[in-house]
């Protein structure tokens, strides 16, 4: 039987730090995974055991068996670090202007997806607020917001590796074409990735 590691928290925690030959699959994910999984010697790990008795759970669930490694039973593992930074845009699109903004945003994520040190992006559009995560007593869930608001997340190995990106001439024909859609410039903002 094929045995096989999993590292149960996110995908940005599996790039800042990993067991050595263990693979990431998110414990909320597991469920994508059953085909895979099925028939394989699975031991599954995190940072506190907290995802990996959650992440045991749901493998029993889908009818597979699993064991986990504690803290202790870690310490004895050779240990791969790397590191992870997110940058993000806050951009609002001018009305009417959404069809090409998108289109824009995509042909930029493929002027990226070759470049040394992207680790991956993610495009975000407002759909609605949360009145109760807003301390607001009504329900805003299906609100229209106007202008039409996006945030695009893109992680990076480094700080560096973010600022080369938009040095490369394709990316910033693309990237400074944006501008035309929209309704207010974006404020690029460096994170560092906690969880």
């Amino acid at each position: 039987m094929e045995k096989i590691l999993i590292d149960v928290r996110t995908r940005e925690e599996f790039v800042k730090d990993h067991i050595k030959g263990a693979i990431c699959i998110p414990h909320y994910d597991l469920k994508y995974y059953r085909d895979f999984l099925s028939g394989k010697d699975i031991t599954i790990y995190c940072n506190t055991e907290r995802r990996s008795a959650i992440a045991q759970d749901r493998l029993a669930k889908m009818g597979l068996g699993s064991k986990y490694l504690t803290l202790a039973e870690q310490d004895g593992r050779d240990w791969v670090s790397g590191t992870i930074i997110c940058a993000q845009n806050y951009v609002r699109i001018r009305s009417g202007h959404e069809a090409e903004f998108m289109e824009k945003a995509m042909e930029l994520c493929r002027a990226t997806e070759h470049m040394d040190g992207f680790l991956g992006s993610k495009a975000l559009r407002i759909s609605g607020m949360s009145g109760i995560g807003s301390f607001i007593d009504a329900d805003l869930t299906e609100l229209e917001i106007k202008p039409a608001k996006m945030i695009l997340v893109t992680f990076w190995e480094s700080k560096e590796a973010h600022e080369r990106s938009h040095r490369d001439p394709e990316f910033k024909k693309v990237y400074d074409s944006l501008c035309e859609e929209l309704a207010e410039m974006p404020v690029e903002e460096f994170y560092e990735v906690l969880k």
